[in-house]
């Protein structure tokens, strides 16, 4: 690999092109390499939003962003106050379009950009083929776009007026929970069943924002949990202890005024919205898709209110198999 100062503004088409690859292949958002090529792209932008270059270094931030699967930026401060200056100085900008590409060029319904950002980078600077609406896509209101999609996805909720992509892995993370759930598990079903029980006691201890998500993932392993197929009860208790704590935690929360919520029935038809709601991103993700497209409110999916009641429902069934179990055993 060519080795990259992230610092330097490449001097030539294939130097940009040793730039972008490092934008798309560096993982490790703790790692050295990512930070400087962070703090390298960034700090372009900031010296010369309006410069020939700018959106070039937009699109770049935003390539690194995708590493971040839904979670932010570690120490993400310095990047969204560098992000966020840069757009208030190009949305202050004459402009005469209709639209923009960080808007018109992102699919809703597939929560992700219908480029990809590296290779669209490439073609603004020369390096690639010629951009179909330059004007467009130069105009430093659409560079201000993507300059706050950037600093939204490194910091979930910082503005509301962009796109928000989906984590890489979504559709792909909890699909380890379908082969528990349709009895054809690859690993360990146990295995599965412990760790997001776990998963969910600690959510409920700590209070996180993914507690309903998990309450989700544990009511879709629920028949399999309660089914022959578990004859441990340890791993029912820790599945009984994680409900418990769950709906201590939900039991928290006022009543709501929803006028529906997730029909939980069919795992397959909303495990890519449940796991949308394990991660900040993810969340932001969903709520701009509602604000697209419409379907039910995130408020739905986050409901502790609900999500109490299900976790409820799901404890007193764990428990009726608990003690079934023990009365076989006995």
């Amino acid at each position: 690999m060519t080795d990259i100062d992230p610092l330097g503004v490449p001097d030539s088409p294939d130097a940009w092109r040793a730039l972008a690859a490092d934008w798309a292949n560096t993982s490790g958002v703790r790692s050295r390499r990512y930070t400087d090529l962070m703090q390298g792209t960034v700090a372009h932008l900031g010296a010369a939003p309006q410069g020939p270059h700018a959106l070039a270094w937009a699109l770049g931030v935003l390539t690194l962003t995708a590493r971040l699967e839904g979670m932010a930026l570690p120490d993400a401060a310095p990047v969204v106050a560098a992000l966020t200056a840069a757009a208030e100085r190009l949305d202050g900008e004459p402009c005469d379009h209709a639209d923009h590409p960080y808007l018109t060029d992102f699919d809703a319904e597939g929560l992700n950009w219908r480029f990809r950002p590296e290779e669209m980078a490439l073609r603004a600077v020369g390096a690639g083929p010629p951009l179909d609406d330059p004007g467009r896509w130069g105009c430093p209101r659409n560079v201000a776009g993507f300059a706050r999609a950037a600093a939204e996805a490194a910091s979930p909720g910082t503005f509301d007026d962009v796109p928000v992509r989906a984590p890489a892995s979504i559709g792909r993370g909890l699909e380890y929970l379908s082969d528990v759930i349709y009895d054809h598990p690859h690993g360990d079903p146990y295995e599965t069943l412990v760790d997001e029980a776990r998963a969910l006691l600690q959510a409920a201890r700590e209070d996180t924002p993914e507690l309903p998500g998990l309450v989700v993932a544990n009511c879709a392993l629920l028949p399999y949990a309660v089914s022959e197929r578990v004859e441990s009860a340890e791993v029912l208790d820790e599945i009984i202890n994680a409900l418990e704590a769950a709906a201590r935690r939900c039991d928290e929360t006022p009543a709501c005024d929803h006028a529906a919520h997730p029909d939980l029935d069919d795992f397959e038809s909303y495990r890519r919205d449940a796991e949308l709601m394990l991660t900040p991103g993810g969340r932001r993700a969903y709520r701009w898709r509602h604000r697209t497209l419409g379907g039910l409110p995130l408020e739905a999916w986050t409901c502790r209110h609900h999500f109490g009641i299900e976790a409820e429902i799901a404890l007193d069934e764990v428990r009726e198999a608990r003690a079934e179990l023990t009365a076989e055993e006995g």
